[in-house]
């Protein structure tokens, strides 16, 4: 991998991250770690890192959309489903 594409990736694992809140950094690791336990053998170890903090985004992004009560109505709507 030539040195400009590290870099690459370098930037791409710190702008994923970024955004993540302190409240939520701990459980998005936690459960990044467990979905990417999964997938760490079939994939490049170059693009650990970037689907390690992919993760972590996506699962602290979901976090801060139950806090503001952005999924509310979808929470509720699965839950009459459950019953």
């Amino acid at each position: 991998m030539s040195d400009d594409h590290k870099e690459e990736l370098r930037s791409l694992v710190n702008h994923l991250g970024a955004g993540i809140r302190d409240t939520h950094y701990q459980p998005a690791y936690d459960a990044a770690a467990n979905v990417c336990s999964s997938i760490f053998d079939t994939i490049p170890v170059d693009l650990h890192d970037v689907v390690h903090e992919a993760v972590m985004a996506g699962y602290a992004a979901a976090l801060s959309d139950l806090e503001e009560g952005k999924l509310d109505e979808q929470v509720r709507e699965r839950s009459e489903i459950i019953k």
